[in-house]
């Protein structure tokens, strides 16, 4: 298997053939384009790959669009190499193959390549509205989705707790931080070159106190700036025609700064309190025959996708918007396996996101285990599995929350052809921008690889590749742990030993204890959770990676190597350390010693997988699983 991700679609090797050499350079063998030419300047030019010629059959416009052939074949030649796409977008695909194929070897032994994406959509969602994210953090994301083959970036720009669109009808829209129409137009363009979409998210019509605090006549009651993470009840008046006016003025506005065909409009977590007391909203009801919350919110939903229509625009939306009379829109499914069949039964196309969600901190294997297109039944098993991995038993009853989800599945068999692909989520209430590449990339490959290559990958095999790939530029993900860590004042052998632990998975670090168990018991109490959105996040659980892959080394290791890295672990003062984390070293230090003493079983080791503080003792894992 060559040392390339996301997987590639077919191989021919040959290792007699002899490897190109000379100085690289370019011959166009149709029209040149610019984006390519600094495609292979970025990924070739510390190479000698000879000469590469390149025959882009179509150069398709300057900003990619849905389904755009993003084909190509790689080939070697006597000069050098040999690249032919069906447009641009496929002829930077190719470039960034070859760039991997020199970085990480590989270059030598292949002859050809054909490779092409399984899904038109590979995204990934952003949520810049819990934290802002700079444009320049911004664009270094786009830099690490061009190396994964990602093709869409989705911005979550509005959220309870802040605006960040310049919009000029309503100026007093815009919270402080936020990025202006020229920002992300040169976003756009920025994102294009390297053959990327780029979807706005508005949500209405919950999620909205940011907006009713500049314009509280939009709402029912008054509410003022929140700063706390977690469903709020405000949302918009689905019976004022002032409001449909000024909320399709705002999209309209935001589709002259965003090119693509695609708009998201949320319709998410949509809390029933204000809309079930008002007066206003139980005659609409009445009049439109509209019998509960979920027919008031599909009516509001359908007046927005029809006004997007006339624009020339289609609504995306998620899952909650499923309903028996819903407009012809594009869902994203998130609330578990079953909620994309119930979209695709409608004939309605879906892009997979619910075995996606990264702000969970589960292992890449977890994500890359869900085909989006396998059978409902699979998936449900998965999710089973994945409550019953040790991994996940100290959220276990979270998970088994989550099964509520299931009750309105279909058992009928749906056509998969509707699933147009997938996108993974970083939901930001625990991620800034000086936590974002940490979160981001130990996991996204994984997705990516889902997205572009066809199924049946080897997980062990992708953790070889995923090593590689984070060790290299854009990512650097182990050198970036290293330079937080340091940053907030960690010695180095602290660094190394921080790079054991792991955080707590699914909602149990952004709940909190109080609130997890309030959420399983059926009601939430937001006011218990222990972050918002002023917490700093800058201690040792902000930059640790959610996978450690330092312990999953581990597991490969021989007696010897464990015992070493247990007296290392025992020669820590603990009292050196942060106070948060203190606990986490002395469970390790008992942990180790039960290894050196010669005492260490199964039965005990289980008792120390399970949070210590925020923290997972990510070596108990890898001990059981050792080979």
């Amino acid at each position: 298997m060559l040392n390339t991700l996301p997987r590639l679609y077919s191989v021919e090797i040959d290792k007699s053939r002899r490897s190109p050499s000379g100085a690289t350079s370019l011959r166009w063998l149709r029209d040149a384009n610019v984006a390519i030419e600094a495609r292979v300047d970025l990924c070739l030019s510390a190479y000698e790959t000879g000469m590469i010629e390149i025959d882009v059959a179509n150069i398709v416009g300057e900003v990619p669009r849905f389904g755009d052939d993003e084909s190509y074949r790689l080939e070697k030649t006597e000069q050098g190499w040999r690249i032919s796409a069906g447009s641009q977008f496929g002829g930077l695909h190719a470039v960034t193959t070859l760039g991997q194929l020199y970085r990480f070897g590989g270059f030598a032994e292949v002859a050809s390549i054909d490779d092409q994406p399984r899904y038109s959509w590979r995204g990934v969602l952003l949520d810049v509205a819990r934290h802002f994210v700079s444009v320049a953090a911004l664009r270094r994301v786009i830099d690490g989705l061009a190396e994964l083959k990602i093709n869409v970036l989705h911005l979550h720009l509005t959220d309870d707790q802040a605006f960040r669109f310049e919009c000029k009808a309503f100026p007093r829209l815009a919270s402080n931080d936020h990025y202006s129409q020229d920002e992300l137009q040169d976003l756009v363009g920025y994102a294009s070159a390297r053959g990327i979409r780029v979807i706005p998210e508005l949500d209405v019509p919950g999620h909205v106190t940011s907006w009713l605090t500049a314009y509280p006549e939009w709402g029912f009651q008054k509410v003022v700036a929140t700063d706390r993470f977690g469903v709020h009840q405000a949302c918009l008046d689905p019976s004022s025609e002032p409001v449909y006016e000024a909320v399709t003025q705002i999209f309209v506005e935001l589709a002259t700064v965003f090119p693509d065909d695609y708009v998201h409009i949320g319709g998410d977590e949509v809390h029933p309190a204000w809309w079930s007391e008002d007066q206003s909203v139980k005659a609409l009801q009445v009049e439109k025959g509209l019998v509960d919350g979920r027919a008031v919110q599909n009516y509001f939903t359908t007046r927005i996708v029809d006004a997007l229509r006339e624009h020339s625009k289609k609504a995306i939306a998620w899952d909650e918007v499923l309903h028996p009379d819903m407009p012809n829109l594009v869902v994203q499914n998130w609330r578990g396996a079953t909620s994309r069949d119930r979209a695709l039964d409608k004939g309605l196309a879906c892009i997979i996101s619910a075995p996606y969600y990264l702000d969970l901190s589960f292992p890449a294997d977890m994500h890359y285990a869900f085909d989006p297109s396998a059978p409902q039944s699979e998936w449900v098993a998965l999710e089973d599995e994945q409550q019953q991995d040790l991994r996940l038993g100290h959220v276990a009853e979270g998970l088994e929350w989550t099964k509520q989800w299931r009750d309105d599945a279909i058992e009928t068999d749906p056509d998969l052809s509707g699933v147009i692909g997938g996108e993974a989520c970083l939901w930001s209430e625990l991620v800034d921008e000086q936590t974002l590449a940490i979160r981001l990339w130990s996991r996204l490959p994984a997705v990516a690889e889902q997205l572009w290559s066809e199924p049946g990958g080897d997980v062990r095999d992708f953790y070889i590749r995923l090593e590689s790939l984070l060790g290299a530029p854009p990512f650097n993900h182990s050198a970036e742990i290293s330079r937080q860590l340091t940053r907030i004042g960690l010695s180095e052998t602290q660094v190394e030993i921080a790079r054991y632990f792991e955080p707590v998975k699914w909602y149990g670090r952004l709940l909190g204890q109080q609130a997890l168990e309030a959420r399983i018991a059926g009601s939430e109490m937001p006011q218990a959770r222990p972050y918002r959105v002023g917490t700093p996040l800058d201690r040792v659980i902000d930059f640790i990676s959610p996978e450690s892959l330092s312990a999953r080394a581990l597991r490969k290791a021989n007696e010897a190597t464990w015992l070493s890295f247990a007296e290392g672990v025992l020669a820590e003062d603990v009292g050196a350390w942060p106070e948060d984390v203190q606990m986490a070293v002395v469970g390790l230090q008992e942990f180790a010693q039960l290894m050196v003493d010669g005492t260490l079983d199964a039965e005990r080791a289980v008792e120390y997988y399970r949070p210590f503080g925020e923290f997972m003792l990510a070596p108990v894992h890898a001990w059981l699983a050792r080979d």
